[in-house]
Protein backbone atom coordinates (compact mmCIF):
# COMPACT_ATOMS: atom_id res chain seq x y z
CA UNK A 1 0.00 0.00 0.00
CA UNK A 2 1.51 3.33 -1.05
CA UNK A 3 1.87 6.12 1.50
CA UNK A 4 -0.73 8.29 -0.25
CA UNK A 5 -3.23 5.42 -0.26
CA UNK A 6 -2.55 4.41 3.33
CA UNK A 7 -2.96 8.00 4.54
CA UNK A 8 -6.07 8.70 2.45
CA UNK A 9 -7.71 5.43 3.53
CA UNK A 10 -7.02 6.16 7.19
CA UNK A 11 -8.62 9.62 6.95
CA UNK A 12 -11.59 8.46 4.86
CA UNK A 13 -12.32 5.52 7.16
CA UNK A 14 -12.28 7.84 10.17
CA UNK A 15 -14.71 10.21 8.45
CA UNK A 16 -17.08 7.43 7.36
CA UNK A 17 -17.10 5.70 10.74
CA UNK A 18 -17.59 8.91 12.69
CA UNK A 19 -20.46 10.29 10.61
CA UNK A 20 -22.18 7.17 9.25
CA UNK A 21 -21.08 4.26 11.45
CA UNK A 22 -19.46 2.68 8.40
CA UNK A 23 -18.82 -1.06 8.78
CA UNK A 24 -16.52 -3.50 6.94
CA UNK A 25 -17.48 -7.19 7.12
CA UNK A 26 -15.34 -10.04 5.83
CA UNK A 27 -12.17 -8.00 5.40
CA UNK A 28 -10.13 -11.11 6.22
CA UNK A 29 -11.46 -12.80 3.06
CA UNK A 30 -9.62 -10.35 0.79
CA UNK A 31 -6.20 -11.58 -0.46
CA UNK A 32 -3.60 -9.03 0.64
CA UNK A 33 -1.26 -9.54 -2.30
CA UNK A 34 -1.40 -10.64 -5.92
CA UNK A 35 -3.75 -9.87 -8.79
CA UNK A 36 -7.37 -9.47 -7.80
CA UNK A 37 -10.67 -8.32 -9.34
CA UNK A 38 -13.03 -6.79 -6.77
CA UNK A 39 -16.67 -7.00 -7.88
CA UNK A 40 -19.20 -4.86 -5.96
CA UNK A 41 -22.76 -3.86 -6.76
CA UNK A 42 -23.25 -0.31 -8.04
CA UNK A 43 -26.10 1.98 -6.99
CA UNK A 44 -24.40 5.25 -6.05
CA UNK A 45 -21.55 7.63 -6.90
CA UNK A 46 -20.33 6.88 -3.38
CA UNK A 47 -19.52 3.27 -4.31
CA UNK A 48 -15.90 3.76 -5.51
CA UNK A 49 -14.72 5.60 -2.36
CA UNK A 50 -16.60 3.17 -0.11
CA UNK A 51 -14.96 0.16 -1.78
CA UNK A 52 -11.58 1.90 -1.72
CA UNK A 53 -11.92 2.59 2.00
CA UNK A 54 -13.15 -0.92 2.81
CA UNK A 55 -10.53 -2.90 0.90
CA UNK A 56 -7.41 -3.67 3.00
CA UNK A 57 -5.06 -3.03 0.07
CA UNK A 58 -4.58 -0.42 -2.63
CA UNK A 59 -7.04 -0.65 -5.51
CA UNK A 60 -7.32 0.81 -9.01
CA UNK A 61 -10.43 1.93 -10.87
CA UNK A 62 -11.17 2.02 -14.60
CA UNK A 63 -13.11 5.22 -15.31
CA UNK A 64 -14.71 6.49 -18.49
CA UNK A 65 -12.59 9.05 -20.31
CA UNK A 66 -15.29 11.73 -20.09
CA UNK A 67 -14.74 12.05 -16.33
CA UNK A 68 -11.26 13.43 -16.98
CA UNK A 69 -12.36 16.44 -19.07
CA UNK A 70 -12.71 18.72 -16.02
CA UNK A 71 -9.11 19.17 -14.89
CA UNK A 72 -9.57 19.60 -11.10
CA UNK A 73 -11.80 16.52 -10.91
CA UNK A 74 -9.43 14.64 -13.22
CA UNK A 75 -6.56 15.39 -10.84
CA UNK A 76 -8.60 14.23 -7.84
CA UNK A 77 -9.70 10.88 -9.25
CA UNK A 78 -6.26 10.26 -10.80
CA UNK A 79 -4.74 10.76 -7.34
CA UNK A 80 -7.01 7.97 -6.11
CA UNK A 81 -5.93 5.56 -8.86
CA UNK A 82 -8.65 6.15 -11.45
CA UNK A 83 -7.37 5.33 -14.93
CA UNK A 84 -9.16 6.71 -18.02
CA UNK A 85 -10.43 4.28 -20.64
CA UNK A 86 -12.17 4.78 -23.96
CA UNK A 87 -15.50 3.01 -24.27
CA UNK A 88 -15.27 2.67 -28.04
CA UNK A 89 -13.64 -0.16 -29.99
CA UNK A 90 -15.72 -2.78 -28.19
CA UNK A 91 -14.10 -2.20 -24.81
CA UNK A 92 -10.63 -3.24 -26.00
CA UNK A 93 -9.01 -0.29 -24.24
CA UNK A 94 -10.54 -1.33 -20.91
CA UNK A 95 -9.49 -4.97 -21.31
CA UNK A 96 -5.92 -4.03 -22.27
CA UNK A 97 -5.56 -1.63 -19.33
CA UNK A 98 -7.09 -4.08 -16.85
CA UNK A 99 -4.85 -6.94 -17.95
CA UNK A 100 -1.77 -4.73 -17.61
CA UNK A 101 -2.68 -3.83 -14.03
CA UNK A 102 -3.41 -7.46 -13.16
CA UNK A 103 -0.09 -8.62 -14.64
CA UNK A 104 1.56 -6.13 -12.28
CA UNK A 105 -0.15 -7.87 -9.35
CA UNK A 106 -2.60 -5.07 -8.62
CA UNK A 107 -6.22 -5.15 -7.44
CA UNK A 108 -8.80 -3.56 -9.72
CA UNK A 109 -12.46 -2.75 -9.12
CA UNK A 110 -15.02 -3.77 -11.75
CA UNK A 111 -18.78 -3.39 -11.33
CA UNK A 112 -20.20 -6.57 -12.93
CA UNK A 113 -23.55 -4.90 -13.66
CA UNK A 114 -21.67 -2.61 -16.05
CA UNK A 115 -23.47 0.57 -15.03
CA UNK A 116 -25.19 2.19 -12.05
CA UNK A 117 -28.41 0.45 -11.00
CA UNK A 118 -31.21 3.04 -10.92
CA UNK A 119 -34.02 0.49 -10.65
CA UNK A 120 -35.86 -1.00 -7.67
CA UNK A 121 -34.32 -4.40 -8.40
CA UNK A 122 -31.37 -5.42 -6.20
CA UNK A 123 -29.18 -6.12 -9.23
CA UNK A 124 -29.10 -5.50 -12.95
CA UNK A 125 -28.18 -8.39 -15.29
CA UNK A 126 -24.51 -9.23 -14.88
CA UNK A 127 -22.10 -8.88 -17.79
CA UNK A 128 -19.27 -11.31 -18.47
CA UNK A 129 -16.46 -8.71 -18.41
CA UNK A 130 -15.15 -9.52 -14.93
CA UNK A 131 -15.22 -13.26 -15.61
CA UNK A 132 -13.45 -12.76 -18.94
CA UNK A 133 -10.66 -10.80 -17.25
CA UNK A 134 -10.39 -13.47 -14.55
CA UNK A 135 -10.15 -16.18 -17.20
CA UNK A 136 -7.52 -14.30 -19.22
CA UNK A 137 -5.40 -13.24 -16.25
CA UNK A 138 -5.93 -15.99 -13.67
CA UNK A 139 -6.99 -13.35 -11.12
CA UNK A 140 -9.67 -14.39 -8.60
CA UNK A 141 -12.98 -12.53 -8.40
CA UNK A 142 -13.69 -10.95 -5.02
CA UNK A 143 -17.47 -10.59 -4.45
CA UNK A 144 -18.52 -7.53 -2.44
CA UNK A 145 -21.82 -5.93 -1.50
CA UNK A 146 -22.23 -2.23 -0.69
CA UNK A 147 -25.20 -1.37 1.51
CA UNK A 148 -26.70 2.03 2.20
CA UNK A 149 -25.50 4.78 -0.16
CA UNK A 150 -28.49 4.55 -2.49
CA UNK A 151 -30.60 6.24 0.22
CA UNK A 152 -30.55 9.94 1.04
CA UNK A 153 -27.47 11.11 2.94
CA UNK A 154 -29.51 12.42 5.90
CA UNK A 155 -30.63 8.84 6.55
CA UNK A 156 -26.96 7.86 6.86
CA UNK A 157 -26.39 10.65 9.37
CA UNK A 158 -29.39 9.58 11.44
CA UNK A 159 -28.14 5.97 11.26
CA UNK A 160 -31.47 4.95 9.73
CA UNK A 161 -29.61 3.02 7.06
CA UNK A 162 -26.58 0.82 7.53
CA UNK A 163 -23.59 1.92 5.47
CA UNK A 164 -21.29 -1.04 4.96
CA UNK A 165 -19.22 -3.15 2.59
CA UNK A 166 -19.34 -6.93 2.99
CA UNK A 167 -16.84 -9.22 1.25
CA UNK A 168 -17.41 -12.84 0.25
CA UNK A 169 -14.99 -15.64 -0.52
CA UNK A 170 -12.84 -15.26 -3.66
CA UNK A 171 -13.88 -17.14 -6.80
CA UNK A 172 -10.92 -18.75 -8.59
CA UNK A 173 -11.10 -19.01 -12.40
CA UNK A 174 -9.01 -22.18 -12.66
CA UNK A 175 -11.97 -24.13 -11.24
CA UNK A 176 -14.05 -23.46 -14.36
CA UNK A 177 -13.92 -24.92 -17.88
CA UNK A 178 -12.72 -22.78 -20.76
CA UNK A 179 -14.88 -21.02 -23.29
CA UNK A 180 -18.31 -19.45 -22.93
CA UNK A 181 -19.60 -22.19 -20.66
CA UNK A 182 -16.96 -21.37 -18.06
CA UNK A 183 -17.60 -17.62 -18.31
CA UNK A 184 -21.34 -18.07 -17.84
CA UNK A 185 -20.88 -20.39 -14.86
CA UNK A 186 -18.34 -18.07 -13.23
CA UNK A 187 -20.63 -15.07 -13.71
CA UNK A 188 -23.57 -17.05 -12.31
CA UNK A 189 -21.55 -18.03 -9.22
CA UNK A 190 -20.43 -14.42 -8.77
CA UNK A 191 -24.02 -13.23 -8.86
CA UNK A 192 -25.16 -15.89 -6.39
CA UNK A 193 -22.36 -14.95 -4.01
CA UNK A 194 -23.30 -11.27 -4.18
CA UNK A 195 -26.98 -12.07 -3.69
CA UNK A 196 -26.06 -14.06 -0.57
CA UNK A 197 -24.03 -11.11 0.73
CA UNK A 198 -27.02 -8.82 0.11
CA UNK A 199 -29.21 -11.05 2.30
CA UNK A 200 -26.76 -11.02 5.23
CA UNK A 201 -27.43 -8.64 8.12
Amino acid sequence: MSLKWRTSRFLLLGFLRLLFGFRIIGEDRVPRTGKLIICPNHRSYWDPPLVGAATPREVFFLAKEELFHFKPFAWLISFFNAIPIRRDAGGKSAIKTALRLLREGKAIVIFPEGTRNRTEKPFLPFRHGASLLASLSGAPLQPAFIRGPESRTYRWLLREREVSVRFGDPIYPDRYPGGREGLEKMTEDLRRSMEALAECR
